[in-house]
């Protein structure tokens, strides 16, 4: 079953690069692989937006933070029982 993650890449220099909603079959601490579009041992190609592509020098990367969130389907029913929520809570106060 496949998961979303996070994937935040951070550097020596206390920048970080974010990856959100990577789709990974893989374990949570190799799904870093996924948020890549390529890796060699010294570097680590990834494609943050349309139009955005950063590579980062593996020497330089000193974290990498995995977290799980929840994917767009998740969310967006959660989305519609809190609006669902909403409607009940204004319908019981007479709205």
């Amino acid at each position: 079953m496949s998961n979303y993650y996070d994937v935040t890449f951070h550097e020596l220099s206390g920048k970080s690069v974010v990856k959100r909603e990577v789709i990974s079959d893989k374990e949570p601490f190799d799904a870093w692989q996924d948020a890549c579009d390529s890796f060699t041992d010294d570097v680590l190609n990834i494609r943050v937006n349309e139009d955005t592509f950063v590579s980062l020098s593996r020497r330089f990367v000193v974290r990498i933070d995995v977290e799980e969130v929840d994917g767009p389907v998740d969310k967006q029913i959660k989305r519609h029982d809190e609006i669902m929520g909403v409607v009940n809570t204004l319908s019981n106060m007479g709205f």
